[in-house]
């Protein structure tokens, strides 16, 4: 391309024009209501079915769609930074511990290896975003 006219991409390193923070941070919120009403069910194979992953590929799986959406929607209202990642990461690593605690209330067991692939979902959820923002504030890439 010539001159300074660069591709759209997803995460400008701007914020994200209406409505997209705001449809953005209430996927977010939703996606966490049910991924608490997931975990905190007495029955998982009722919700997941009997040919669902293993019990720790869904810990990874559930927290890394998790970390995308928040980040996602962090980095819609503009500003990601190591700063702001590393933070969010903190608090989705502490409601990921609050999870597995609170489930023994509800006939459930908390375990720390699931805890562990939480934070690695997170870690990969979060790692997308920023690769995605990184490249939108390179350009999208080559021109």
């Amino acid at each position: 391309m010539a001159g300074d006219e660069r591709r759209a991409v997803p995460f400008p390193a701007g914020p994200l024009p209406p409505p997209w923070p705001r449809l953005l941070a209430a996927v977010a919120a939703a996606y966490g209501a049910v991924l608490l009403y997931a975990t905190h069910h007495p029955k998982p194979e009722e919700l997941v079915g009997t040919n669902a992953p293993n019990d720790k590929t869904l810990h990874f799986l559930a927290y890394g769609a998790l970390a995308a959406v928040v980040s996602a929607a962090v980095a819609a209202r503009g500003g990601w930074t190591v700063r702001s990642a590393a933070s969010l990461f903190a608090l989705l690593a502490l409601f990921a511990a609050l999870d597995e605690l609170t489930q023994p209330f509800f006939g459930r067991s908390a375990d720390t290896v699931d805890w562990s692939y939480d934070q690695i979902g997170l870690l990969v959820g979060g790692a997308a975003v920023t690769l995605a923002v990184r490249l939108a504030r390179r350009g999208g890439g080559d021109q």
